[in-house]
């Protein structure tokens, strides 16, 4: 993968080291966002050992620790000195920098895998999830989540910003789009709680705005979130999207059972489970399917 691509989301993380953090907000926006993806998984963590794909500075990585569980966090870019640096004093932490299409681990080797918001930049998708699932230990479970097809997303700007960001050089690509954010984010701040007007803002600006979604994060923090979620969305230089039925078809035919799709505005949120002993043979069963919307309703 180039090296430039995973300098800009290194040098992201390296910037905003705490922005996502729960313990610096001081809201339960990462913790949230985990209940839900693990389901009944969350109060089970004790003594698991979990596999974080795509860890970033550990926003999850903090919320994992405070179980007795084992997770080894990993990250192709240096993200991961930033989540060393967050969370290296938890003895329960490992941290390695790696590609999930070229994992140094064994197969089988963990009880839940976890990958949020990251097999929609990997060059391919399908086998970054097929390479996830080998992981996972017998009995165990499969979590992550991919950008979903959305006429929305469609009818915004971005695609334009994206097309020369992402050639940018990281430093450079960070600045202009810190300065995008100073440019539009008082325009969002100023159309917040407006429906229609948040929509048709949410068609001509180039960045990420968090106002409607996370209404009580301090302005300070808007700002920051504004800043790493924009970066983050505009120099991606892979960004796969799916649909439901397609991604249906990618869990089934890695033979998971008990599998569980949460669809949400903008992305898909799948749990699935690795068969054990007499359940060798994927069930029959139907996919578990719920359907998440409104503004309040994010994924980030």
């Amino acid at each position: 993968m180039d090296e430039s691509y995973v300098s800009a989301f290194g040098i992201q993380w390296l910037k905003h080291a705490k922005t996502q953090l729960d313990s610096h907000t001081g809201l339960p926006i990462t913790r949230d966002r985990l209940k839900r993806m693990f389901g009944p998984l969350y109060s089970q963590l004790n003594q698991k050992t979990i596999l974080e794909a795509g860890c970033g500075a550990g926003r999850f990585s903090e919320i994992l620790l405070e179980n007795e569980c084992l997770v080894t966090a990993i990250d192709l870019s240096v993200a991961v000195l930033a989540n060393h640096s967050n969370n290296g004093h938890k003895e329960n932490l490992r941290v390695v920098r790696a590609s999930i299409l070229d994992l140094p681990f064994d197969d089988n080797q963990f009880d839940i895998v976890f990958c949020p918001g990251v097999v929609q930049h990997t060059p391919s998708p399908q086998k970054s999830i097929q390479q996830l699932y080998k992981q996972v230990k017998p009995g165990g479970w499969l979590v992550f989540d991919q950008y979903r097809y959305n006429l929305s997303s469609f009818l915004k700007v971005t695609w334009v910003a994206r097309f020369f960001l992402k050639r940018l050089n990281p430093v450079r690509g960070l600045k202009v789009t810190d300065w995008l954010v100073k440019l539009w984010l008082p325009v969002h701040k100023k159309v917040a709680g407006n429906r229609l007007l948040e929509i048709l803002l949410f068609r001509i600006s180039p960045i990420t705005s968090h106002y409607a979604g996370y209404p009580n994060l301090s302005e300070v923090d808007q700002i920051a979130w504004a800043r790493l979620n924009t970066h983050d969305n505009l120099t991606d230089f892979h960004k796969h999207f799916t649909s439901v039925r397609s991604l249906k078809h990618t869990v089934s035919q890695l033979g998971a059972i008990n599998q569980n799709f949460c669809i949400m505005p903008y992305t898909i949120e799948v749990r699935c489970q690795k068969p054990a002993g007499d359940k060798a043979v994927a069930s029959s069963e139907r996919p578990i399917t719920k359907k998440l919307k409104g503004s309040n309703v994010v994924s980030g």
